[in-house]
């Protein structure tokens, strides 16, 4: 069943644009993703796909784990080759801290460690694959690698001590474990949790309240997928699979670097180098798996812009009397158009804001270099 498992998440995260809703299915039926995602009140339908494994857990212990995590059949066939680590049995259950702190800053309005979901982690090595590989590229496919060197290194420690996923299954049975102590056991197993969750919960919530005043000082948003609700809910609910970067059929959608800030560090963001976004495109929406690409109807995609197109008449052709009006008959949307500046006796261009989208087709289509038209989130 392993095996069938793994080759089937395989098949799923690998690079395609048909069926365009397999990208985002392996983070889909991660348990902690859902747990996460729901807390913080995003996630729609996606949220139903992790049932099944959830209930699986309940009934037999970590039973995800054991038949199904694609990524636990790959540290499982490494650690095959090397002994025990004695130690690893000492070290404390880290993944039910992330846990509890995860689900405390996600009701909060801020999740955390969604990135380090396992599932996650197997389903971005795959979206790395792209036809320009950048540095992005390669730091995003490396949460996979390194649970594997993990796994080779200290066998176990990562399945058994680390995983947020493992340790929210081992939550999921937490009462078939107490019903099988005695009162008293029960009383101080239950009251030991409780602080956990106490602890865990309240710090999750600390750091969300922490950062208000960083926000102030924030650097200018990047240009996000269509649909995204504001640079700080799409940073905070993205979980960086890679699910939208690999479905972009224009190739424009890439993991991001450090220029919105470290809070956007691998959060996908658009670059119109090499196409733009379409009128009639809604893969990014249809396999988002967490709600930071909420899904979008075609029809109300223009009332969901991703920014605004703006001028830079340093750059513009028609700034230096020559002949250019790509940008104006490239938009679908019809929200550029020329006017006369009889200051300057030239030409220039006007942005209508109310219909401009930021699908980013005048950026992409302008001659100049550098670029005159650029969108801005």
């Amino acid at each position: 069943m392993r095996g069938a498992a793994f080759a089937a998440a395989a098949a799923c995260a690998w690079p395609r644009h048909e069926p365009s809703w397999l990208a985002g299915v392996v983070p889909a039926l991660s348990p902690f993703n859902a747990w996460v995602t729901a807390a913080a009140g995003a996630g729609g339908l996606f949220l139903l796909g992790a049932l099944v494994p959830a209930l699986l857990g309940v009934v037999w212990p970590r039973a995800f784990c054991r038949w199904l995590c694609p990524a636990g059949t790959c540290q499982d066939a490494l650690a095959g080759w090397v002994p025990r680590r004695g130690w690893v049995g000492r070290v404390p259950r880290v993944g039910l801290g992330l846990v509890a702190v995860a689900v405390g800053a996600a009701l909060a309005g801020y999740p955390l460690f969604g990135w380090l979901d396992p599932l996650v982690l197997f389903n971005a090595a795959f979206g790395a694959a792209r036809r320009q590989l950048e540095l992005r590229d390669w730091l995003a496919a490396t949460g996979l690698p390194a649970l594997l060197l993990l796994a080779f290194l200290a066998p176990g420690l990562w399945c058994g001590r680390l995983c947020p996923l493992g340790a929210l299954q081992d939550l999921l049975r937490v009462p078939f474990r107490l019903r099988a102590l005695d009162a008293a056991a029960r009383r101080r197993e239950s009251a030991a949790l409780g602080r956990r969750a106490f602890l865990g919960l309240g710090l999750g919530a600390g750091y969300r309240l922490a950062l208000h005043p960083a926000r102030a000082n924030a650097p200018a948003a990047a240009v996000r997928p269509p649909a995204s609700e504001g640079e700080a809910r799409f940073t905070r609910l993205c979980t960086r699979c890679g699910a939208c970067v690999r479905i972009c059929p224009s190739g424009i959608i890439r993991f991001g670097g450090t220029g919105a800030g470290w809070a956007g560090v691998l959060a996908p963001e658009i670059a119109f180098d090499d196409g733009y976004c379409p009128p009639s495109c809604t893969q990014c929406g249809q396999v988002c798996p967490c709600g930071a690409i909420p899904r979008f109807a075609q029809k109300s995609k223009h009332r969901r812009p991703m920014g605004t197109a703006h001028v830079d008449e340093n750059h513009c052709l028609l700034s230096f009397s020559r002949e250019c009006g790509a940008c104006v008959g490239a938009c679908p949307y019809g929200a550029l158009d020329m006017a006369w500046d009889p200051e300057n006796m030239t030409s220039r261009i006007v942005v209508d804001a109310a219909r401009c989208t930021g699908c980013g087709c005048c950026e992409y289509v302008c001659p100049a270099s550098p670029k005159a038209m650029r969108i801005h989130a």
